[in-house]
């Protein structure tokens, strides 16, 4: 199963304290977090309680360009296509405030059955967002 990627989600983000490390620089652990978050915000229409029912199988981060305190507030874009019929695979950008390119991120995501406790398929929810069939909300 192989699809054209949805529109991109954009989502301007304020940079915290505790993302910093000693350096002065983002640490490498607050980049994650960062994608997670507005990863959930993105997903967060496919599930009825707003939480979505995934699980991280792989992901790979290419840092660019250190983020520091003036480099924000952020933006995140995320874009995902299906890839079977229990996983999609989702492209993130992080950008300065002044458009510079800091980081890119692809990641493989399963559909998890949290009662189940194992991997599920993609719901038509997630597939018409996937798809781009379904409106993008953009974030605050």
């Amino acid at each position: 199963m192989t699809a054209t990627p949805a529109p991109a989600w954009r989502r301007s983000v304020p940079l915290r304290f505790r993302d910093f490390d000693y350096l002065g620089h983002m640490t490498a652990s607050s980049y994650l977090a960062l994608l997670e978050e507005n990863r959930v915000e993105w997903l967060a229409g496919t599930d009825p309680d707003g939480r979505p029912g995934y699980v991280v199988a792989t992901q790979e981060l290419t840092f660019h360009r250190e983020i520091l305190p003036a480099d924000g507030p952020v933006a995140i874009t995320v874009t995902g296509r299906p890839v079977s019929a229990r996983s999609y695979e989702v492209h993130e950008t992080i950008a300065g405030a002044t458009g510079h390119l800091h980081a890119t991120s692809r990641a493989r995501l399963v559909g998890w059955d949290r009662e189940r406790r194992a991997p599920r398929p993609l719901t038509q929810v997630e597939l018409a967002l996937l798809e781009g069939r379904a409106e993008i909300r953009t974030g605050v």
